[in-house]
């Protein structure tokens, strides 16, 4: 087995019951997990096998220094089941020889305790004196990675997306199909792209670069098929045009240059190439190709009898119905009946002979005859356009199952059909169901799309799915919303693809939106402009749970690089008010130790409509400072009573608010704080006193001392000094009333 790049585990992990502690952590991805492969193929490709197969993970099961052999010895071996709708495989450690082979077992079943989602429930054996490892308990997850040539078409079509899934195909026809068709332009936009720049591919990106180019082409076929046969009513071109359109588009096994080769050649009506690029012009529908070979044939021919039957066989080609001449009125049928009568004459004519019996198969075809048809074709689609053009060209799209059976029974067998073959032929089938269940094994971009589309056309019924990743109970989601999600879940291991990923999942109900709340929570916010965006989308979308959380994170490292300001409006915006409590206690520390004004010109940021009382503190009581500096004592003063009356300040700042107040109390010119004032801060200095936490508020006046290491003596002697400055000022305010020296100040100005 080929080396699968590997990346972390994608977030559909949480799913699984095993643990955070056994999860593994995988290298960057290079290069994408087959989009085609199914579990089924995947246990086709190995039944039987007897050899291990290889399989690089990162860090390895094995373990280093043990050989791949004596693994295998000890009955150990890898499995794995992927889930297509995401791209996600999940490999796991398993027993490889049955129980009774190596006598005596134990058993162990991680898939059924552990991949439950993934739906695989093979029982496991090892043998008693094996000894397990935590590694025989482990799941690891992984996700393809998403070529980097592939996101601008992601981001594209997630644009389109949004466009159609908001109009309705029934209300608004045209505007919905204006939105519609740029799908498909999408598609053929982005394969033109690829084929332009696959001239200047470098060697080593060739492969991914042909990965890509057959992605898109089958999208894009399987997209146009789908459109022709459940979107495009019975009203306008029949499907028997439509699907030759789409075959001529998008089948390659038909070789244009053959014709252009003929018309090079003179007697091309020997040559042993021109009847077989007849046969393949008239079963796909390519009237005016084949009309213009025998035409120019016949201009070339200089055999009279050969002429002559060519120009009757050219009369028959010019009759074959068109689109334009096979129309829904009620007389398309006598009129394609009345001409297959006029081939058939034709066809038992003697001269017709004169072209051999290949021309006589061609008007076979021409008349309808299926085994004729069925004879001359290797390609079921091939086959399928023919019966379908000559034998009923006005054929509703309901009315093609017996069609298809003709040409399954004959070209496909159940152990050749391919995933796309299936698609395809679910689509004729107009059976949406099974169409939705064949394209969530091929891409989850297909299917996700697809699904949105069919249901605004009422085409999806829950109760005729049976998928095997929908649990049988409690299931609440759409099948659209279940595609989307998945969708969404294979794109969340590009992180650039974020936007894309969140409007997937807000489209997708209620479910998506709480796995939305969930997941956009662990998004990495690389940039400060990322994360306001990433913001911004929680606000404008009601994620308010997700919103928080997000503010929280920011908060945390704007913390940890200093940006106090930003960290408290983030744990403002989180309501984590004891985070804010925490930033606020670091800044007036910070102010305390530095003795600086700098606390000021960071609150600055912080909006003045920013309601917290933290917050409101740090602005009280720098502007207490400031006003100090600026001389406006009376002013200062008030603030500071304020602050410490109203419970505003912590009480374990009251120490240091204080020790603040002593310029003010000793003012020798003016009284600054009343009697009742000094009461107050009187008060609030026996509560430090008397408190069971002086200690730690005594703490804090350490830099108000001199002293490089002060003592508890030092810090007793600060507030005796505080002590005696209040009695004095408590003196002085009965003998003299306070003056506003701010009012003074400004009247003699």
């Amino acid at each position: 087995m080929a080396a699968i790049p590997l990346i972390q585990p994608s977030s559909s992990a949480s799913r699984f019951s095993a643990s955070d502690i056994r999860r593994s952590i995988f290298s960057t991805p290079t290069v994408d997990i087959n989009d085609a492969s199914t579990e089924q193929d995947l246990n086709d490709e190995y039944a039987g096998q007897d050899e291990v197969p290889t399989l690089y993970l990162d860090p390895s099961p094995i373990g280093k220094g043990t050989a791949a052999e004596s693994w295998t010895r000890q009955n150990r071996t890898i499995g794995a089941t992927f889930r297509p709708s995401t791209n996600e495989l999940a490999v796991f450690v398993a027993g490889k020889k049955a129980a009774e082979e190596v006598g005596g077992s134990s058993v162990f079943n991680p898939s059924r305790d552990m991949l439950h989602d993934l739906d695989t429930t093979t029982e496991i054996t090892f043998p008693v004196k094996q000894h397990s490892s935590a590694k025989d308990n482990t799941v690891f997850l992984c996700q393809a990675s998403i070529p980097e040539s592939r996101i601008p078409f992601i981001t594209q079509m997630f644009g389109i997306f949004l466009n159609t899934t908001a109009k309705d195909p029934y209300a608004e026809p045209e505007v919905y199909k204006r939105h519609f068709d740029q799908y498909y332009e999408g598609i053929q936009r982005n394969l033109l792209q690829l084929y332009e720049s696959k001239s200047d591919m470098e060697t080593a990106m060739a492969a991914e670069h042909t990965q890509e180019l057959d992605l898109m082409e089958k999208l894009g076929a399987i997209w146009q098929l789908a459109e022709f046969v459940f979107f495009t009513g019975d009203d306008k071109k029949p499907i028997a045009f439509l699907f030759c359109e789409w075959l001529s588009a998008h089948d390659t096994s038909f070789d244009v240059d053959i014709g252009k080769t003929l018309l090079r050649l003179k007697g091309r009506l020997s040559h042993p190439d021109f009847w077989p690029y007849i046969y393949q012009c008239l079963l796909r529908g390519m009237r005016k190709s084949v009309i213009f070979m025998v035409e120019q044939t016949l201009n070339d021919e200089t055999d009279e009898d050969a002429a002559d039957a060519l120009e009757v066989f050219l009369k028959a080609l010019q009759g074959i119905p068109s689109s334009e001449t096979t129309i829904p009125d009620g007389k398309t049928h006598q009129r394609h009946r009345k001409w297959q009568e006029e081939c058939l004459k034709i066809a038992d004519s003697k001269l017709l002979k004169h072209l051999g019996e290949a021309a006589q198969t061609a008007m076979s075809i021409l008349i309808g005859d299926v085994e004729t048809i069925l004879s001359v074709t290797d390609v079921w689609e091939e086959a399928f356009s023919g019966i379908l053009l000559y034998t009923n060209p006005s054929c509703p799209r309901y009315e093609l199952s017996p069609i298809l059976k003709i040409c399954s029974s004959r070209y496909l067998e159940d152990t050749d059909v391919s995933l796309i073959d299936r698609i395809k032929i679910a689509i004729l089938e107009m059976d949406a169901i099974k169409t939705i269940r064949h394209c969530g094994n091929f891409h989850p971009w297909l299917v996700a799309h697809l699904a949105d589309v069919l249901q605004q056309y009422d085409y999806l019924n829950m109760s005729q799915l049976q998928l095997q990743d929908i649990p049988s109970m409690g299931w609440d989601m759409s099948i659209r919303d279940f595609f989307l999600t998945s969708y969404a879940q294979s794109l969340m291991s590009n992180t650039n693809l974020w936007e894309a990923t969140a409007g997937y999942l807000l489209n997708c109900g209620h479910t998506g939106k709480a796995m939305l709340g969930e997941w956009i929570c662990h998004v990495p916010l690389e940039s400060s402009r990322k994360a306001h965006k990433v913001m911004r989308f929680c606000k404008d979308n009601d994620l308010a749970d997700s919103l928080r959380s997000i503010n929280r994170v920011m908060a945390v490292e704007e913390e940890k690089r200093g940006q106090y300001a930003l960290a408290i409006q983030h744990f403002i915006a989180s309501k984590d008010n004891d985070r804010v409590a925490k930033v606020a206690d670091d800044l007036m520390l910070d102010f305390l130790q530095n003795g600086n004004l700098d606390l000021q010109d960071t609150l600055a940021s912080i909006p003045n409509s920013t309601l917290n009382y933290h917050v409101e503190f740090l602005r009280s009581y720098a502007r207490f400072h400031q006003d100090y500096k600026n001389g406006s004592l009376t002013k200062a003063g008030r603030t500071l009573i304020q602050l410490m009356s109203s419970g505003k300040a912590p009480t374990k700042y009251w120490a240091v608010m204080l020790f603040d107040a002593l310029p003010l109390l000793e003012n020798k010119r003016d009284l600054v704080f009343d009697s009742s004032d000094t009461y107050e801060m009187m008060r609030c200095l026996e509560e430090v006193v008397g408190s069971q936490h002086k200690v730690e508020y005594l703490q804090l006046l350490s830099t108000r001392v001199p002293s490089a290491a002060p003592t508890a003596e030092d810090k007793e002697e600060l507030l005796s000094l505080v002590r005696l400055s209040l009695v004095r000022n408590l003196a002085r305010s009965f003998v003299h009333q306070p003056r506003d020296m701010d009012l003074d100040v400004a009247m003699a100005e």
